[in-house]
C-alpha cells in the first residue's frame, strides 16, 4: 500500500503545483524538493514491498514512508487553506487579505521549516532502507508477479459467468426434488455451507430451473445478511409476489381502506411503505399469499433470531408452497424446519476444482483446442488441493493465474506453499484468507486503494460502479497519467473496476443496458471480511457503527463506536445498526470531538432504511472542522435546515453527496448556502431525491472544475448560469434556457449524459446544432412542451447507446425522411412516450441492430395497427408497450428472436397476439389491465389454451 499512497501524493503534488501556482508562492521550490525525494523513494518501494512480509524492520520502514506521504500531503493542503483565507468578497474579504498580508511571512516559514522536517525523515530511512540492501527496482518492473503490462493483459480475457460454474446434478437434483414435493404446510428448504462455496449460485441455478418455475405461482428473491432490516425484506417480497388482483382481496382486512389506498401506489413509489409499521406488512404480505403457490428465497440467513421476525409473513398457501434458505449455520436450518433435513453443499473434488480453475485462468479457445500444457496442470493441480475445494479460493487463485507465463505459475505456487507451512492447519478451509491476501498482494499498486476503499459498504449491500469509480477519483486514486488520447479519466477508472471483477475481487450484481458494461457490483462476504482486515492493518479506513442507545458522541459511547478512530485515520465509514424495534426518526451518530481528526479526508454515511437526521449544528461542526475532506457522503442523512454557511471552508472538497436529505427552502432562502460557491474543487454535486422545493443559488458557475452535476427533473433551476463548466461530463437535469444563456451550448463540448427539458420548439434546433451534441454523447434524455421537429443532428452521435424522448415528434422532414429514422445505429436502449406517431414505429425501429430495451408509453402511436416484421428487432431483449391505443399487434415469425421480457398494458387490445407463440425466448411476460384479452387466446410459447383461464397459469406469466 505504502506505493500508491506515495504515488499519489507526488502526482498530487504535480498537480497542485501547476493548479495552485499562485496560492503556492514562497513555498513552491521546498514542495518541488519534496516532490523529487518522494519519487525517489517510491522506485525503492518495489523492492521493500515484496520484503515486508519477511522483516519486521522494512515493515516499519514501508509504514514509516506511507505516514511521511500522508504527512506530507497533510502541510501542503493545511497551507492551501490558510492562503484561501486571503480570498473572498465584500468587507469580510478585505479584511482577510489585510490580516493576510500581515501573517504570511510566518506562515510561509512555518511550513517550508515542515517541509524540511519531513524531508529529513525520508533521507534517513532511505540511507537505512539502502544499507540494508532494498535495491531500486525500475519503473516498469512488478513488485509481485510479472510486469503490469501481463496484469493488464488479463482484460484480454473477459469470460462469461456460466463458464465458470461447476455442474453439480447430484446435487442439484436434490435441492429440485425437495422444492417440487406438495405438502399442505409450507416448508422450508436450507442449503448449508461455508462463505465462498457456491450455495447461492446454486440457489439461483435452481431458482431459474424451467421446471421449479412451472412449478409455482409467484416468486421472490431477497438478501438477508447479519444487520438485516425486516421491514427492507418485506416490502421486497410485496414488490415481488403482489399483482393488483391482491387489493380487492384485502377489502377484508380490518382498517382496510387507509391501507389499500396506498397499496394502488406502492409499485411506482416505494416510500409510502415508510408510514406502515412491521405488523402491518405482515399481515399484507400473509393475506397476498395465502391463496398462491409461492417461492421465496432467503439468501444468507445468519439467525434464528431473524427467521423468527420473518415467519409469521409466511401463511401455508397452496400446498406445495416453499421457503429457500441459504445459510452458513445449520441450526438456523433446523431451528426453521425441523422437519425438512438441509442440503450440505460439499466441496469440489480436486477435477472439479482444476476444471474450474482452468476455465478461469486460460482463455476458452485454449480449453478449446485441447486443454493447457501439462506443466501449467501439474502446478494448478497442486494449487487447487491447496483451496480444500472452496469454489470462491480458486476462482479469486485463477484471477491471479490468468494471462501469467509458467515461470510466474510457479512464482505463486512456491508463495502458497510458503503461506501454508507458516500457519497451522488444525481446522478445514483456514487457508482460504491466504489464497485471498495472495491475491490482494498480486494488485497492481494503482488497484489496491480502490479494492481496500471497498471496506466502506455494509454487507451485502449492492454499490454502483459509476457512485463508485466518481468517489475512486475524488480521493485521487486514479491517475490522469494514464489516459489515453480520447479517454476521460472516468475510463481509466472504469477499467479499474473492470480489472478487479476479471480478477474475481469484486462480483457484478447487475449488467448495465448495453449488457456489457457493469451497473451494480457486491463483495462477496469472504472477500469482504479480508478487504476490511487488511484496510485496518493499513490505517486506511475506519468503521463506526450507529447503534439506537448511542449519544452521538464518539467520547462518550464506546458503543456506537467499536473502532475508535486514531490519529492516522484517514477515513470513517458510518454504518447503521438497524434497531429490532420500530425505528423512529433519531439523531445519527457524528463524529463531536476533533481530536484526532484534523486530516480525515472522507466521511461516509450508510442509513439503509432508516430515518436518521442530523442538526444543523452537527452540521456546521463538521464544515467547521474537519477542513480537509475531499468527500463528504450525506446521503440518507436528513437535514433539519438548510446546509450551514460553513461549508465554505471545505476548500478541498470533490465529492458532495447530498442525495436525499431532506434539503428545502424557506419562502425566500435556498436550499444550499451562496457560500458552495467556494467549493472550487469540487468534482461531483449530488442533489438528487430532495422533492420538488429545492432551490439552488446562482453560483455553481463558479465551480469550474465541477464535472458531475445531478439534480431532479422540474426542479427551479431556471435561473442558473452554466456557461464557465467546461469540463462537465454529466448533467442531469436541465432547462434548455440554462444551455442558451451566455452560450453554454458551445461551450459545454465534454458533456457525455445530459437531460434537457425544452419549453418552446423553437430551442431545440438552437441545442441540437450546437457543440453538446457531438460523438461524445453517450446518454440523452430530451422532454419537451410541443413537438420535436427535426432529429437530424442526432445521427451524427454515434458514441449514444441511450435515449428518452418525451414529447410529440413531427413524423416528417425534408425531403419525406420519417423522423425517427434519425436516430444512431448504436442504440441500445430506447424509450419513447408522448410521441403522437400517426405512422406504425415499428418499421423503423426495428431496424436499430442493437436495440436491446424498447419502451412505447403514454399516446406513443394513435394508430390501432402494429406490426413486428420477421427480421426485426434481432437483439431485443425487453419490451415495453403501455398506455396507448393499441387493437391489433402482429408479429411474424422470426421476429424478436432474443426477446427475454415483455410487458404490455393495453387497454383496447382486443386480444394476445397469436404470434406470441414465435417468441420462444420469452421467460417474463407481464399483463396488466388487459380485461379484454380474455375473450380467447390462442397459442403461447407453444401451450395450447383455448381460455383465459388456462394461460394465466403458465409460470412466466403474470397478471398485474
Amino acid at each position: 500500500m505504502a506505493e500508491d499512497v506515495v504515488f499519489m501524493a507526488v502526482e498530487r503534488i504535480a498537480s497542485l503545483v501547476i493548479q495552485e501556482a499562485v496560492f503556492l508562492r514562497g513555498v513552491r521550490d521546498e514542495i518541488q524538493r519534496l516532490q523529487a525525494e518522494l519519487g525517489l523513494m517510491k522506485a525503492f518501494l518495489k523492492d521493500a514491498d515484496r520484503r515486508q512480509h519477511q522483516d519486521n524492520r522494512v515493515r516499519e520502514w514501508v509504514a514509516g514512508i506511507r505516514d511521511i506521504a500522508y504527512e506530507a500531503e497533510d502541510v501542503i493542503d493545511t497551507f492551501l487553506l490558510e492562503v484561501a483565507s486571503d480570498t473572498g468578497e465584500g468587507v469580510r474579504g478585505f479584511v482577510k487579505r489585510v490580516f493576510f498580508k500581515v501573517t504570511k511571512v510566518s506562515l510561509f516559514h512555518k511550513t517550508g521549516t515542515k517541509i524540511t522536517s519531513i524531508r529529513e525523515k525520508i533521507r534517513s530511512i532511505y540511507e537505512n532502507m539502502q544499507n540494508f540492501g532494498i535495491n531500486k527496482l525500475a519503473e516498469g518492473e512488478s513488485s509481485y508477479y510479472g510486469t503490469e503490462q501481463q496484469q493488464l493483459s488479463r482484460r484480454t480475457y473477459p469470460h462469461a459467468e456460466e463458464e465458470h460454474t461447476i455442474n453439480l446434478d447430484d446435487v442439484i437434483s436434490q435441492l429440485k426434488a425437495k422444492l417440487m414435493t406438495e405438502e399442505k404446510q409450507v416448508r422450508v428448504v436450507s442449503i448449508v455451507g461455508m462463505g465462498g462455496l457456491g450455495k447461492t449460485t446454486l440457489a439461483n441455478n435452481v431458482y431459474n430451473h424451467i421446471e421449479v418455475r412451472q412449478q409455482f405461482d409467484c416468486f421472490s428473491w431477497t438478501f438477508i445478511s447479519k444487520q438485516f432490516s425486516a421491514r427492507e425484506v418485506l416490502v421486497g417480497i410485496l414488490m415481488d409476489v403482489m399483482s393488483s388482483e391482491d387489493e380487492s382481496k384485502l377489502e377484508t382486512m380490518e382498517k382496510e381502506k387507509p391501507v389499500k389506498s396506498k397499496l394502488k401506489e406502492m409499485k411506482e413509489k416505494m416510500e409510502l411503505f415508510e408510514t406502515m409499521t412491521e405488523n402491518d406488512l405482515i399481515k399484507i404480505l400473509r393475506n397476498v399469499l395465502e391463496d398462491k403457490r409461492y417461492l421465496v428465497v432467503l439468501d444468507d440467513i445468519w439467525t434464528n433470531e431473524a427467521w423468527h421476525r420473518l415467519r409469521p409473513a409466511f401463511p401455508n398457501g397452496v400446498s406445495g408452497s416453499k421457503v429457500l434458505f441459504t445459510t452458513r449455520n445449520s441450526g438456523v436450518a433446523y431451528y426453521a424446519d425441523r422437519w425438512s433435513s438441509p442440503v450440505e453443499l460439499r466441496p469440489l473434488t480436486n477435477d472439479e476444482g482444476w476444471q474450474l480453475l482452468s476455465r478461469k485462468a486460460f482463455p476458452k479457445n485454449v480449453l478449446d483446442e485441447g486443454g493447457c500444457p501439462g506443466a501449467y496442470e501439474e502446478l494448478g493441480r497442486e494449487m487447487v488441493r491447496k483451496c480444500e475445494g472452496l469454489p470462491l479460493a480458486i476462482m479469486v487463485l485463477g484471477g491471479l493465474l490468468a494471462g501469467k507465463t509458467l515461470r510466474e505459475w510457479e512464482k505463486v505456487q512456491r508463495n502458497i506453499n510458503a503461506l501454508f507451512i507458516r500457519q497451522e492447519q488444525d481446522h478445514q478451509f483456514e487457508g482460504v484468507y491466504e489464497i485471498l491476501a495472495l491475491s490482494y498482494d498480486d494488485l497492481p499498486f494503482y488497484l489496491k486503494p480502490c479494492f481496500l476503499y471497498l471496506s466502506q459498504f455494509p454487507e451485502n449491500t449492492e454499490f454502483h460502479k459509476r457512485t463508485l469509480i466518481r468517489m475512486w477519483i475524488a480521493e485521487g486514486f486514479v491517475s490522469q497519467q494514464s489516459k489515453g488520447k480520447d479517454e476521460t479519466i472516468e475510463d481509466v477508472a472504469e477499467q479499474y473496476c473492470n480489472e478487479l471483477v476479471n480478477r474475481c475481487m469484486v462480483q457484478v450484481s447487475q449488467r448495465d443496458h448495453t449488457g456489457k458494461g457493469v451497473k451494480t457490483c457486491h463483495l462477496h462476504d469472504v472477500v469482504r471480511q479480508m478487504c476490511i482486515s487488511k484496510a485496518m492493518d493499513e490505517n486506511y479506513l475506519v468503521v463506526l457503527e450507529h447503534r439506537e442507545d448511542s449519544t452521538a458522541d464518539s467520547s462518550s459511547s464506546s458503543s456506537s463506536t467499536p473502532h475508535l478512530p486514531t490519529s492516522k485515520s484517514r477515513r470513517i465509514a458510518i454504518h447503521p445498526q438497524i434497531s429490532r424495534h420500530e425505528q423512529n426518526e433519531m439523531e445519527f451518530y457524528t463524529p463531536r470531538s476533533k481530536i484526532g481528526l484534523q486530516n480525515l479526508r472522507s466521511l461516509i454515511f450508510f442509513v439503509g432504511d432508516a430515518n436518521y437526521r442530523m442538526p444543523k449544528e452537527q452540521a456546521a461542526f463538521i464544515f467547521k472542522n474537519f477542513r480537509l475532506l475531499r468527500v463528504l457522503k450525506l446521503d440518507g442523512v436528513r437535514q433539519q435546515h438548510r446546509l450551514p454557511e460553513e461549508i465554505h471552508n471545505l476548500i478541498h472538497l470533490t465529492y458532495l453527496g447530498l442525495r436525499n436529505t431532506g434539503l428545502k427552502d424557506g419562502k425566500k432562502d435556498f436550499s444550499l448556502p451562496a457560500s458552495i460557491g467556494n467549493l472550487r474543487n469540487l468534482y461531483t454535486l449530488d442533489l438528487r431525491n430532495n422533492g420538488y422545493f429545492t432551490r439552488l443559488p446562482d453560483v455553481l458557475w463558479k465551480l469550474t472544475r465541477l464535472r458531475h452535476l445531478l439534480v431532479d427533473d422540474d426542479r427551479d433551476y431556471e435561473h442558473l448560469r452554466l456557461h464557465k463548466l467546461r469540463q462537465l461530463e454529466t448533467l442531469k437535469s436541465v432547462y434548455a434556457k440554462n444551455l442558451i444563456r451566455e452560450g453554454a451550448m458551445q461551450k459545454l463540448d465534454n458533456l457525455r449524459n445530459i437531460g434537457i427539458y425544452f419549453q418552446k420548439t423553437e430551442e431545440v434546433g438552437a441545442i441540437l446544432n450546437s457543440s453538446i451534441i457531438s460523438d461524445r454523447l453517450r446518454s440523452l434524455k430530451m422532454r419537451i412542451i410541443g413537438s420535436f421537429s427535426n432529429l437530424e443532428p442526432l445521427s451524427r452521435c454515434r458514441q449514444l447507446t441511450k435515449a428518452e424522448l418525451g414529447g410529440a415528434i413531427q413524423e416528417y422532414q425534408p425531403p419525406l425522411r420519417h423522423n425517427l429514422g434519425n436516430l444512431p445505429p448504436n442504440l441500445v436502449k430506447l424509450i419513447l412516450w408522448g410521441s403522437e406517431l400517426k405512422q406504425d414505429p415499428m418499421c423503423i425501429l426495428e431496424k436499430l441492430q442493437h436495440l436491446r430495451f424498447l419502451s412505447l408509453e403514454n399516446n406513443v402511436y394513435e394508430g390501432s395497427k402494429m406490426v413486428c416484421s420477421a427480421t426485426g428487432f434481432p437483439q431485443l431483449e425487453t419490451l415495453t408497450l403501455k398506455s396507448f391505443g393499441l387493437e391489433q399487434w402482429e408479429i411474424e415469425k422470426g421476429a424478436m428472436p432474443c426477446l427475454k421480457s415483455l410487458s404490455l398494458s393495453l387497454g383496447k387490445l382486443k386480444m394476445i397476439p397469436e404470434g406470441l407463440r414465435f417468441l420462444t425466448s420469452v421467460r417474463e411476460l407481464k399483463l396488466i389491465h388487459m380485461v379484454r384479452c380474455e375473450e380467447r387466446v390462442r397459442v403461447v410459447n407453444g401451450v395450447e389454451g383455448e381460455d383465459f383461464d388456462k394461460v394465466r397459469h403458465i409460470p412466466f406469466i403474470s397478471f398485474n
